[in-house]
């Protein structure tokens, strides 16, 4: 009895339209991964500046 998978099993080539709709995809993920990095990096650096100025610098009394 032959295999009743392969029957629908696709054929090697993509359709084009897909090909690009995929490709797109993972660009736009990319991309926002990379605004996500951007911006976290930034707070954190940001935030441990901030917290080393502070710890570095002691209170004055006046």
């Amino acid at each position: 009895m032959e295999n009743p998978f392969k029957q629908i099993e696709p054929d090697a080539n993509c359709p084009p339209h897909l090909r690009e709709q995929i490709v797109s995809e993972i660009d736009m993920i990319r991309n926002a991964l990379t605004v996500v990095e951007l911006y976290t990096g930034d707070l954190f650096g940001a935030l441990s500046a901030l917290l080393s100025d502070s710890s570095e610098t002691p209170p004055t009394n006046s």
